[in-house]
């Protein structure tokens, strides 16, 4: 299979890690906790099923679906993000199973959950396909895919081969129709929007644009039977 991040693995590492206490304190699935859970729980269901959360950050996916009680694995390259979310998951008395490492070394089994999520990571990767290929691989037939991104900058210029040591395709972000390209390149299947759930612009404006809110997406989709 090919890997997700064969060369921005340790630069995204350390770049997350200089973040990580910043990002955490103006994250959006702590100030709009109770609509985000809302989404998940239509989403996905309150029956206990595995999740697996594919870089996981401060915890955003994890600790929503652990709070619905989902049996959750949740795995980062950046120790720093990890702390955060395994405080989080403490201090709320959820049980989660946090994984440093990155997705191409975690080494997670084929066919051994029953959900992925992966939420503002895409426009990290300097291959995308990649990460809904292996969600496809550790998910069991018919299991369930959850996407969520935005488009974060409208201008700015892809200086990533700068920062990180090669081009990020989604550097800026990513829409809706990017996303939904990629679910259906990795053969998923019933694509269906969740952003009707949730109130407002939670993000606010796009970061090169005051004027401009930024547009998200949050999609499921289901693993081939």
């Amino acid at each position: 299979m090919e890997r997700v991040a064969p060369t921005t693995a340790t630069a995204m590492s350390e770049h997350w890690n200089a973040r990580a206490w910043k990002f955490d304190a103006a994250a959006s699935h702590r100030r709009d906790a109770s609509s985000w859970r809302a989404v998940f729980e239509a989403a996905l269901g309150s029956r206990p099923q595995d999740v697996v959360d594919l870089g996981c950050g401060t915890g955003a996916c994890a600790l929503l679906a652990a709070s619905l009680g989902h049996r959750v694995t949740a795995v980062d390259g950046s120790l720093e993000m990890l702390s955060h979310g395994r405080t989080a998951a403490a201090e709320a008395g959820l049980e989660i199973d946090f994984i440093h490492s990155t997705m191409d070394e975690a080494k997670l089994p084929a066919s051994s959950t029953d959900i992925v999520t992966i939420r503002n990571v895409l426009w990290t990767l300097e291959n995308p396909p990649a990460a809904l290929a292996l969600a496809r691989e550790i998910l069991r037939p018919g299991g369930k895919l959850l996407l969520s991104d935005g488009l974060w900058y409208r201008q700015r210029v892809n200086n990533s081969r700068e920062i990180f040591g090669t081009n990020l395709p989604f550097y800026n972000g990513l829409t809706e129709t990017d996303a939904r390209a990629l679910i259906a390149g990795a053969g998923f299947r019933s694509v269906e929007s969740w952003r009707h759930l949730m109130p407002g612009d939670p993000y606010g404006s796009v970061y090169d644009d005051p004027d401009t809110p930024i547009t998200f997406f949050v999609l499921t989709a289901i693993a081939p039977e």
